[in-house]
């Protein structure tokens, strides 16, 4: 954000010294000689002669505005200096644990922002074989963390952590039960093959990791969807994630739980 804001500086500072060189130090020149040139020194005094406008410097009575742009970008360094690493460090956490893919030399942690104060770090690369991505988007009001990891899921399955929201949102599709109680009480339910994922979400293999992934990881939902390169996820979504506040050890937590889960949907298509 800092980048943009001093780029409006800039600009701005370049569009006030261009109007002042038009309208006041242009028309103050004596005429060159040149017929052209001096026709335009003339057209410019005829309009220097009604608008008033004869700073002496280019950012005369700018005072106020300067202000509130310095205001901004201490602001924005400040944001900079203590959200930016944060974002990283949780990412990097995630990228520790995963393997570079055959184009890739190490997984990097990358950091894109934007004019709207959209801040976004990710990386990727392998992990246990599987194509995994993660993202931590922010902006002011907004953010998240994503964990999406390639899936072959045999449906469509939607579990989100089970309160006032989801369980509202779940009256305009068809939630249901898996018959777990710890399951049940923890998340909300819904998918295209109603026994199969019960059956599924019920087994040794699956019901602790969803359980971790919820209660103790933080996660809000675990969805099936399709990738950016049309390749089917799985994909774990964090909302209001605080990056300083996120216990790094949780990343590789994060990771083996998706990868189990991945792994036990896939088994479920093959038999299926």
């Amino acid at each position: 954000m800092t980048r943009y804001l001093l780029l409006v500086g800039a600009l701005f500072a370049a569009l006030l010294t261009f109007t002042w060189l038009i309208l006041t130090v242009l028309p103050s020149l004596p005429n060159t000689g040149i017929t052209s040139f001096d026709s335009i020194l003339q057209t410019l005094r005829h309009f220097a002669a009604f608008n008033r406008y004869n700073d002496p410097t280019p950012f005369t009575g700018t005072g106020p505005l300067f202000q509130l742009w310095f205001v901004l970008l201490l602001i924005s360094i400040g944001a900079d200096k203590f959200i930016t690493p944060a974002a990283r460090a949780a990412v990097s956490s995630f990228a520790a644990s995963l393997s570079p893919e055959a184009e890739q030399v190490t997984c990097e942690v990358t950091q894109d922002s934007s004019w709207r104060a959209e801040l976004r770090t990710t990386s990727s690369g392998s992990f246990q074989g599987r194509r995994t991505t993660v993202l931590v988007f922010q902006r002011p009001k907004l953010s998240y963390l994503t964990v999406e990891m390639g899936c072959r899921a045999p449906w469509a399955l939607d579990i989100r952590k089970r309160n006032l929201a989801s369980e509202a949102l779940a009256f305009v599709g068809a939630p249901f039960k898996t018959g777990d109680e710890a399951l049940d009480k923890a998340v909300v339910v819904q998918g295209d093959d109603e026994a199969a994922i019960r059956k599924w979400a019920r087994t040794a293999q699956v019901q602790p990791k969803l359980l971790s992934l919820f209660q103790v990881y933080g996660i809000t939902s675990l969805t099936t969807e399709t990738g950016g390169e049309e390749e089917p996820i799985l994909r774990a979504h964090y909302g209001r994630f605080r990056p300083h506040l996120f216990p790094l050890a949780h990343a590789v937590g994060i990771l083996n739980d998706l990868a189990a889960l991945a792994a036990s949907a896939e088994v479920v298509a093959v038999q299926g």
